[in-house]
């Protein structure tokens, strides 16, 4: 595989390990990891100190459960010269664009950085693949993981590989896997058990990029749906423990028959 790889993710311990795995396999070949945002001078566990705040517990045991599966990805802030770090949306700006364009990555790989809007979309058309946590086109925009549990559509909890485009998760898709459901899991173990795959599925996607063939989702009466940041509101978030405690056996039951009603797209190499 001699093809230059640069990677634009953002700085929780989910985007360490997914960039760390990518370095891992491809050494020599990535060029650049861009991490998008403020990275924290200590990762250490959470505490609410709010009593009845819900929607900050949810997002402590997120962070807290990050460390027992990812805490061991920390040292890739040990690869300075591979590493560029950079403020929250500046993905797009001139100088960040045209120092990508000077390193002429024959691939660019994103994973929870901000909406790409500049020339690299024309510039690498075909060329960035993006991971969207969720299945695409069924569930498409910001947590639409979180969202897919709080609708009880436990079957469209994923990951997408995409191509890259103008729109919001719009691009051709280019493979998707389900998340694995196990008695006694909880929101957290599952989303990061997924990552975990995902992180070492796009291995084997750049490994075979060459052998990547087109296919086409057919979608039968079903309303696709668009989440936004501010979609995920404490409403939701009582919903999804309500949802998930009651509905986690039963969809594990009936896993195979809503997996048949609702296709993704897989590439036979992964």
């Amino acid at each position: 595989m001699n093809k230059k790889i640069l990677i634009i993710t953002s700085c929780s311990l989910r985007h360490f390990y997914f960039a760390k795995t990518i370095l891992n396999a491809f050494q020599k070949n990535v060029i650049k990891i861009i991490l998008e945002g403020k990275i924290e001078s200590k990762y250490k566990y959470k505490l609410n100190q709010e009593k009845d705040n819900l929607l900050l517990d949810h997002f402590n045991m997120r962070y807290n459960s990050e460390l027992d599966f990812f805490s061991d990805s920390l040292d890739l802030l040990n690869k300075k010269p591979k590493i560029l770090n950079i403020k929250k949306g500046e993905i797009n700006d001139k100088k960040i664009v045209k120092n990508i364009t000077s390193l002429k990555p024959d691939l660019i790989i994103t994973y929870g950085c901000s909406i790409i809007r500049s020339n690299l979309l024309k510039l690498y058309k075909k060329r960035i693949i993006n991971v969207h946590l969720g299945i695409s086109p069924y569930y498409k925009g910001a947590g639409t993981n979180f969202h897919s549990l709080v609708n009880k559509e436990f079957q469209f909890m994923g990951y997408s590989f995409i191509y890259m485009d103008e729109g919001i998760d719009t691009g051709e898709i280019i493979h998707q896997c389900r998340a694995d459901f196990f008695p006694f899991d909880n929101p957290h173990t599952i989303g990061n058990r997924l990552i975990k795959r995902m992180s070492h599925d796009i291995i084997k996607l750049i490994t075979h990029f060459d052998l990547i063939s087109e296919k086409i989702i057919i979608i039968n009466n079903y309303d696709c749906k668009v989440f936004k940041i501010k979609d995920a509101d404490v409403k939701k978030v009582k919903t999804l423990y309500k949802n998930f405690e009651k509905n986690l056996e039963e969809y594990i039951k009936k896993k195979k028959i809503l997996e048949n009603d609702f296709p993704i797209i897989q590439q036979k190499f992964i």
